[in-house]
């Protein structure tokens, strides 16, 4: 699994589905009443027709978004600066991706009414703001106007110069909640969305949250679906053959295995530790790809020899990583527990005995 360009193209989908639904009301709020009304959810779902710009900066480019939301479906048609065109549909049991100049289409199908939570803005948001509460001082700056509506301009400031998410600002529109303009700002890529058109309760046929694809179409079927399975070290040896592990000791237990297909026929292995009774820190392995050695590190995170090897790490009060290939393996060690810091993440990473 090329994992850094799916960092890269999580992010992607995170920006291009930020939009916020709450309550009307013209009363006035403090910053974290704000935050707290627009992460709340209407009775009624928001129907809405919007037009906005996406500029990823130099890790995507400029792309012009146009999106029908209708009854928690939502159709999103994007046209790259580079030629990308792609349509993807999502309801409340599928989400269907289909790259027009490709001809290729991506199909990933749950049970009915799994992806309430995953398509919810408000999961999406409730999650960053939560990381970055004890991080970010976020205070009210002003009210402006965005694609001609009266929003609250919401701005978060990063109390250290190294965290996981760098500044943001927020326009939410007053009325209808939704976060009408996103600016953020990462190890000095910016990445802006901002709406320029959109309409509220306007009449959407049912029809556009239909997607008929070519016939010729190549499509990938993707389960949405926990497709991993618990195995024992032996059968992680005999798949592996000689690998890293990290020495069970002084309270350190390795509580599971479990392997899953991985993409491009590369199976990934997984090794969940804990320490005295609590979650530690996983370990992934999966089959090295050459051209990650070409990637230079995603955001906020950086280079450092990892026994020996070429490596990245990440140090952040919410997540910490350490990332190297060798002997024909990438390794991803990832902490759970937040009293772990880089330093011991590091020396069980130096302690780590081949296993054949």
């Amino acid at each position: 699994m090329n994992w850094k360009k799916t960092c890269k193209a999580a992010g992607f989908i995170a920006v291009m589905t930020f939009s916020l639904v709450g309550c009307n009301t013209e009363v006035s709020y403090s910053p974290q009443e704000i935050m707290e009304q627009a992460l709340q959810e209407s009775k009624e779902p928001l129907t809405y027709y919007g037009e906005y710009t996406l500029d990823m900066g130099e890790l995507g480019g400029t792309a012009q978004v146009k999106e029908w939301v209708k009854d928690g479906n939502r159709r999103m048609e994007l046209t790259g600066d580079n030629g990308e065109h792609v349509i993807t549909v999502t309801t409340d049991s599928q989400v269907i991706s289909y790259d027009v100049t490709e001809n290729t289409a991506y199909k990933m199908a749950f049970p009915q009414g799994e992806l309430d939570g995953l398509q919810s803005p408000r999961d999406q948001v409730q999650l960053i703001f939560n990381l970055v509460k004890d991080t970010h001082e976020i205070k009210i700056v002003g009210e402006e106007k965005v694609a001609g509506r009266d929003t609250y301009k919401i701005v978060a400031k990063t109390k250290k110069t190294e965290s996981l998410f760098g500044n943001m600002e927020a326009w939410i529109d007053k009325k209808t909640w939704l976060t009408l303009k996103m600016k953020t700002d990462n190890a000095g890529n910016q990445m802006i969305t901002e709406y320029s058109k959109l309409n509220v309760g306007e009449k959407i046929d049912d029809q556009q949250f239909t997607l008929e694809l070519p016939k010729d179409v190549t499509i990938q079927e993707i389960s949405g679906e926990d497709t991993s399975q618990s195995i024992s070290f032996e059968v992680a040896k005999e798949k592996l053959g000689a690998f890293l592990t990290v020495p069970q000791e002084n309270g350190l237990t390795l509580d599971k295995i479990s392997m899953d297909k991985g993409l491009e026929d590369r199976p990934e292995y997984s090794f969940d530790y804990g320490l005295d009774g609590q979650l530690a820190f996983f370990v992934t392995i999966f089959k090295a790809d050459p051209s990650l050695a070409e990637i230079e590190p995603i955001v906020n995170e950086k280079e450092m020899s990892i026994r020996g090897q070429k490596g990245t790490v990440m140090d952040d009060e919410n997540f910490r990583s350490i990332s190297w290939q060798e002997n024909g393996y990438q390794y991803n060690i990832v902490g759970e527990n937040p009293e772990l810091t880089l330093e011991d993440l590091l020396s069980y990473v130096q302690h780590m005995t081949l296993v054949q």
